[in-house]
C-alpha cells in the first residue's frame, strides 16, 4: 500500500464515522419533528429529499471549488477575504436562492400533479423552500470555506474530508432551518 492510501484512508476513515452519525442524528431530528412540522405541512416530504440534495451539491462545488484554489495557491490557506474567495462565496449564496425559490415552486407542483390528500398553496411552499434553504446555504457556504482552509492549514487533504463532512452537516443544518422556516412561515401566513 502506498502513503497516498494511507493517507487517502487516514483522513476519510474518521470523517465516515462521524457522518454516519450525523446521518442517524438527521434522521432522529425528522423523526422528533415529523407529527408537528412534517405532517402538517402537505408537500414539506416532497421538498425535503431535493433540497437536502441541492444543499449538498451547491456546498460540495463551493467546497471542491475552494480546495482547488487551496492547492493551486489562488487563496491563501487562511481567512483573507480574496476575489477568488468572495466570487465562488457569492455564487454559491445566489445558486442557494434561485434554486430554493425554483424547489418551493415545483414542489408544489409535484405534489398538485400527483393529488396528494391536504392543502397547500405555492406561496407556503415557496417560502417554506426560499427561507430555510438560503439560511441553510449562507451557513453552509460559511462552513464550508471555514472547513476548507482549516484543513489545509492544518496539513490535511480538503477533498479527502469536505464533502462527506459538509453534505451531512448540511444535511441537519438545512432540516433544522426548514423547520425553522416553517414556524416564520406559519406566523406570517
Amino acid at each position: 500500500m502506498t502513503n497516498n492510501f494511507r493517507r487517502i484512508i487516514k483522513e476519510t476513515f474518521p470523517i465516515l464515522i462521524f457522518t454516519t452519525i450525523g446521518g442517524v442524528t438527521a434522521g432522529v431530528v425528522l423523526e422528533n419533528v415529523k407529527h408537528d412540522i412534517i405532517i402538517k405541512i402537505p408537500g414539506l416530504l416532497i421538498l425535503l429529499p431535493a433540497i437536502l440534495g441541492n444543499r449538498g451539491n451547491i456546498a460540495g462545488t463551493l467546497g471542491s471549488r475552494i480546495a482547488s484554489a487551496l492547492h493551486l495557491g489562488l487563496i491563501p490557506p487562511e481567512m483573507k477575504w480574496s476575489h477568488t474567495l468572495s466570487e465562488n462565496i457569492y455564487a454559491s449564496i445566489l445558486l442557494n436562492v434561485v434554486m430554493s425559490f425554483l424547489l418551493g415552486i415545483i414542489a408544489y407542483y409535484a405534489y398538485i400533479l400527483f393529488g396528494l390528500p391536504g392543502e397547500v398553496s405555492v406561496l407556503q411552499l415557496t417560502l417554506i423552500s426560499l427561507i430555510g434553504g438560503t439560511l441553510a446555504g449562507i451557513i453552509l457556504a460559511a462552513l464550508t470555506v471555514l472547513l476548507a482552509i482549516y484543513t489545509f492549514a492544518h496539513g490535511l487533504d480538503p477533498d479527502n474530508i469536505l464533502i462527506p463532512l459538509v453534505s451531512t452537516v448540511g444535511d441537519i443544518i438545512t432540516i433544522i432551518c426548514l423547520i425553522g422556516a416553517v414556524l416564520i412561515v406559519d406566523m406570517i401566513l
